[in-house]
């Protein structure tokens, strides 16, 4: 079996980032709040690629079918899946190094430990990942982000949402685990997403995280971008909620629930995002991962019948 990963920067050229940055596609990531981060980070900064990891052996193709197109008697492309880590310089020219691409399927363990190896290689102190989180709060309000991580004396003041729990792993929190065992300031942002909106690209909560990111970093990261693409998605929610009173009473309610206890102390903001118990938080998790597999299915077959 060949090399888990490989190198793409010259040695001759070192670097020295403090943070990594990480979010996986495959696992929750409510309103793609985490994926749009990452992809605002590579649109908008400077960067080039540090290690490519081979996905042949970390991800299952026929779990996760890559898209071909066909058009009348061909087969023209075929769109793989990428790992990457990719070395990044923010707005004020400090490197970063940006996790990002397929979750793996295969070979957790390894994956973890060649990680840990590079970053640790290069001198990074702080990981932190990325995701979105579907909860009860109304999309006319801010977005609220919640810090988890392996020294909790370092996170801002906040609410214990959810106790002890079990729920279904995912690669970024396995590494979270993993890089705070291995010495680094390991966390992870979780952006509470509008449940009703949580299938669709929410750009306020990648926004959000981006924001979360810099204060708890000193990075300057670039979030303009995304607060005007969330103002123009609040427009057309805001639309859709007009023609449909069901959906424009369930946005009220919220509203109402969230000024209720606003301006928010640590302990009343438990009760504003209304979160349910453990066992209902693994069976949403549960549920949200099969719907999400179900859609892939479902986008799979119409663009075959297409």
């Amino acid at each position: 079996m060949g090399p888990l990963y490989t190198i793409e920067h010259s040695a001759e050229e070192p670097v020295s980032p403090r943070v990594l940055l990480h979010h996986f596609d495959g696992a929750m990531d409510a309103g793609h709040a985490g994926a749009l981060a990452i992809e605002q980070l590579l649109m908008t900064l400077p960067h080039e690629r540090m290690a490519t990891f081979d996905v042949d052996t970390l991800v299952d193709y026929r779990a996760r079918r890559p898209i071909m197109t066909y058009a009348t008697h061909t087969y023209e492309s075929a769109v793989m899946p990428e790992l990457a880590l990719d070395l990044v310089q923010d707005d004020e020219g400090e490197d970063l190094l940006v996790l990002h691409g397929a979750e793996p399927d295969f070979r957790w363990n390894e994956f973890v430990g060649a990680v840990t190896h590079l970053v640790v290689s290069m001198g990074v102190s702080r990981a932190v990942g990325m995701t979105g989180l579907p909860l009860a709060t109304p999309h006319t309000r801010p977005t609220y982000v919640h810090h988890h991580g392996n020294r909790p004396e370092l996170l801002p003041d906040q609410p214990d949402f959810f106790g002890r729990v079990e729920v279904p792993g995912s690669m970024s929190a396995f590494l979270e685990l993993r890089l705070g065992q291995a010495g680094l300031d390991s966390r992870g942002l979780s952006a509470g997403i509008p449940h009703y909106v949580a299938r669709d690209d929410y750009p306020a909560g990648a926004a959000a995280l981006l924001a979360a990111v810099s204060a708890s970093t000193g990075l300057a990261l670039p979030v303009g971008d995304l607060e005007a693409a969330a103002s123009i998605n609040r427009a057309e929610i805001d639309a859709e909620a007009a023609g449909q009173p069901e959906v424009a009473a369930v946005v009220s309610a919220l509203e109402a629930q969230y000024d209720a206890v606003a301006p928010v102390s640590s302990t009343e903001l438990a009760h504003l995002v209304d979160v349910p118990s453990a066992d209902e938080i693994g069976a949403r998790l549960e549920a949200f991962l099969e719907a999400a597999e179900a859609d892939d299915a479902w986008r799979l077959d119409n663009r075959q019948e297409e």
